[in-house]
């Protein structure tokens, strides 16, 4: 019987030193298991973390106007079964998911909505782990992955919006909280369909990013490759964003040279939008990297490095002759910030990699509808930090909640 009970234990301990990436020894398991980041969500997909949590959990299925199949989760209220609450809907940023906005526990942005009785809608964007599907295109079909942060602003959030309002009977009462790219879709959606956008009550852009000429991040260096298509097709991947170990490498320089886990270096999340050891909550590090990435096209990150390199928020780039097929001049159009109609808020970082505040102020500038524009109060805080962040709470969704309260129907 004591041999039976030895082997399971040196069992658990051999699988814990396989699982806790972030535990360094064994010995370490043994003396501190509940400090090596033990979480039960890393074997969870996002409705049975919402469930794990207490929450009521819904998954929904959106189809675009294009066909392609959106799995949206909801968390219809709190805890204690109460619903009804105003719609607010969290678009996730590149490479992200509808994880992102759950990860960090009981201080996530998600569940704290669900607290203060919101109806929250957890969005995913075209391409990533939950919306690789569509109505007849297979994805291994390289048209399945023609596609960039404009189409999911043109037809994923519309078809989204649409399905919340349709099923909450509130279309008008919507409030939207983007984070990076997830404020890229709706500038494109507001600026192109402003009429529509307009029925949003709120936009909350969390590290916006459409002006991209100050950034600090190493995607800066694909920006003089973006129209080498047959360098990104061999280093990118061809129609899903799978970087290979070399450009993985590459982007990864500027994480190395501070010294940084090797493990999170190579995580191109990390890579691309920088990594802040102080605020980073670490006990969510198995969860992060088993969620992120969660997947795009590469004509996405190429969309990101175009902006990079003309230094203007605009349709994506074809070259000349792909241009004047396409759009009928040599050079793509830019999108109309100052059309948008729909009240903006905006939250951005100094130490945003992604989101410089050079770039930031200069969108605020155009934006007319633009109801407040505030500072994280934290020097070192980052575009991850806004996810995953310690202090993510008291720093952005306090200060957030508070602004949502102007444009919040009773609870």
């Amino acid at each position: 019987m004591l041999l039976i009970f030895m082997l399971i234990f040196i069992n658990v301990i051999v699988n814990d030193a396989v699982n806790y990436t972030n535990c360094n020894t064994i010995e370490k398991i043994i003396k501190s298991r509940s400090e090596c980041m033990y979480n039960p969500d890393e074997y969870l997909d996002v409705p049975h973390i919402i469930a794990r949590h207490g929450y009521p959990s819904e998954t929904h299925i959106v189809t675009t106007d294009d066909g392609y199949l959106l799995e949206i989760h909801r968390i219809p209220g709190p805890k204690s079964g109460k619903r009804g609450g105003q719609p607010v809907f969290l678009q996730h940023g590149l490479l992200g998911s509808s994880a992102d906005w759950i990860m960090n526990g009981n201080n996530a942005l998600g569940f704290l909505l669900a607290d203060q009785g919101y109806d929250v809608w957890l969005g995913n964007a075209r391409g990533n782990t939950y919306s690789k599907a569509h109505i007849s295109i297979p994805v291994d079909n390289p048209q399945f992955w023609n596609f960039s942060w404009h189409e999911m602003g043109t037809h994923d959030l519309p078809a989204a919006l649409y399905y919340v309002g349709n099923i909450t009977e509130k279309p008008k009462d919507i409030i939207y909280i983007g984070h990076s790219m997830g404020t890229t879709m709706f500038f494109v959606f507001s600026s192109i369909y402003p009429q529509i956008a307009k029925n949003v009550k709120l936009m909350i852009a969390l590290a916006p990013v459409a002006i991209m000429t100050h950034i600090k991040s190493p995607i800066r260096y694909l920006a003089p490759f973006s129209v080498d298509y047959q360098w990104l097709a061999k280093y990118l991947g061809l129609n899903q964003f799978l970087p290979n170990n070399k450009i993985l490498k590459f982007i990864a320089y500027d994480c190395e040279l501070f010294q940084i886990d090797k493990e999170i270096c190579e995580n191109i999340i990390f890579a691309v939008a920088g990594y802040d050891e102080a605020e980073f909550n670490q006990k969510i590090l198995p969860l992060v990297l088993k969620n992120d990435p969660a997947g795009t096209s590469t004509k996405t990150v190429i969309h990101y490095a175009q902006e990079i390199r003309e230094g203007h928020f605009q349709w994506f780039d074809y070259g000349a002759s792909g241009n004047m097929a396409t759009y009928g001049n040599a050079v793509p159009p830019k999108y109309n910030i100052s059309a948008i109609k729909t009240p903006v808020y905006m939250m951005y970082a100094d130490n945003d990699w992604l989101a410089s505040f050079v770039d930031v102020q200069q969108l605020a500038e155009n934006i007319t509808s633009l109801v407040g524009l505030d500072k994280v109060k934290l020097e070192s805080f980052n575009h991850i930090d806004f996810l995953f962040g310690k202090d993510a709470e008291v720093l952005v969704y306090r200060p957030l909640m508070n602004v949502m309260r102007n444009f919040t129907d009773h609870l």
